[in-house]
């Protein structure tokens, strides 16, 4: 019985001397939590999309006029303004060039033989005017002179120094001078009417003259233009895009030949949604990258805005036209992505969105302070991206504040009390 007992007793001093005297064991670290500090930077607020490069400018070029296609350029083909991108058979033009020069000749041969002839005839008309006037002169003088006989031999009638028949042969004579008179005034008007319906012919001959010979100008001058369409020029400088015509074919104005594009600039049409299209105006800034380039980074200028939206995938969307200058390495078709800069503030505080935490309209962000405690702050925010703030009032540069857990639940802001302190690594509580 003692021994049994002695045996429990040396167990318990056993086991209490374990207990005394075993290592004891290291509590549990406290996370650290995350911070970021407060720094100055930038924000940019963008609209993004995407879209495919297209040439500044396309052209589909059709012939102005109608006949057979003898040739046409080669597909990518650089041109210059004016430079011949297709021909068609002239022939049937310049016998038609040939034919209204010849009309031309005969209409100005027809105006210069009736303008020979017509101041001929009027010549002719002038001088029969003169001569009656002169007629009229020499009637008016022979009746001043009659009247003057006539006078006089009354006279010497009444005093019977003359006979009755000299008085008669005066009175005849005076008569007969009126009735001539009458006759060159006639005739003068005769005259000057047949000068003047003559004019107003010839006038009327050579407007109708005159008429022709323009109308030949114009003939001339529209087969001319017509023989010279026979050469398709290019309306500006840039690539042959494609070609759909081939030689031998018939073509017209509703012919498409070819697809002309100008490369000197690029566009990029951008799909807006309808609640970002309001921050989008014309001269914005645009980034633009490309699969085909991975790294580079070209700059645009919003160029235009369509007024009105599309619906794309039950989405309206508006177009957004985006200028691109010229690049020896852009290719039209290229996939692009552009971020339209609505809104780049610089050299401003800036915290990431995270750390910023919301209430009934104000915001707020823990700082932490320099025993290990943290504070809760309200602070005024300003633009922001998608991932960085900007902070007007509230915080200064070098402030640390802490970010909660990445996916974590947000926290609810307190007001500001006493420190609490930060539990640190390699501290018991």
């Amino acid at each position: 019985m003692r021994r049994w007992s002695l045996l429990v007793l040396v167990l318990l001093l056993g086991v209490g001397g374990y207990l005394l005297l075993r290592p004891k064991g290291t509590p549990r670290a406290q996370e650290v939590p995350e911070v970021y500090t407060v720094a100055r930077g930038e924000v940019r607020v963008v609209v993004a999309g995407s879209g495919q490069l297209q040439p500044w400018r396309t052209l589909e070029v059709r012939p102005e006029v109608q006949g057979i296609l003898l040739s046409v350029v080669e597909e990518g083909k650089a041109v210059k303004a004016g430079e011949v991108l297709a021909e068609l058979d002239p022939d049937p033009f310049r016998r038609a060039w040939e034919s209204a020069r010849a009309d031309l000749q005969r209409a100005e041969a027809s105006l210069a033989n009736a303008r020979a002839q017509g101041e001929s005839s009027l010549a002719s008309l002038q001088a029969g005017v003169k001569n009656a006037e002169v007629a009229y002169a020499n009637a008016q003088a022979s009746l001043e002179t009659a009247r003057r006989n006539l006078e006089a031999t009354r006279l010497l009638y009444q005093a019977g120094g003359t006979s009755r028949q000299a008085l008669w042969d005066a009175e005849t004579a005076y008569a007969n001078a009126q009735r001539a008179l009458e006759n060159a005034r006639a005739s003068l008007e005769a005259q000057r009417e047949a000068l003047r319906l003559r004019q107003a012919q010839l006038q009327e001959d050579l407007r109708a003259q005159e008429a022709a010979l323009s109308q030949a100008r114009l003939a001339l001058a529209e087969a001319q233009a017509n023989l010279e369409k026979t050469r398709v020029r290019a309306p500006f400088a840039g690539v042959v895009l494609s070609v759909s015509a081939n030689p031998g074919a018939q073509v017209g104005p509703g012919t498409p030949l070819l697809t002309l594009g100008n490369l000197s600039a690029y566009a990029l049409v951008l799909e807006v949604d309808e609640t970002e299209i309001a921050k989008v105006r014309v001269g914005q800034r645009v980034d633009v990258t490309l699969e085909g380039l991975p790294g580079e980074t070209f700059q645009g200028r919003v160029e235009a805005i369509s007024p009105q939206g599309q619906v794309v995938n039950n989405i309206p969307v508006f177009k957004v036209t985006v200028r691109l200058p010229y690049d020896p390495r852009l290719r039209p078709g290229m996939s692009a992505d552009g971020e339209i800069v609505v809104e780049e503030a610089r050299n401003l505080l800036v915290i990431p969105k995270r750390a910023v935490e919301r209430v009934r309209g104000r915001a707020y962000v823990n700082v932490l302070l320099p025993d290990g405690s943290t504070d809760t702050v309200r602070v005024v925010l300003g633009p922001e991206d998608a991932r960085m703030v900007a902070v007007l009032e509230g915080l200064k540069e070098g402030d640390q504040v802490v970010l909660p857990k990445a996916g974590g639940a947000s926290q609810t802001p307190r007001t500001p009390s006493s420190p609490s302190p930060v539990p640190l690594p390699g501290f018991g509580r």
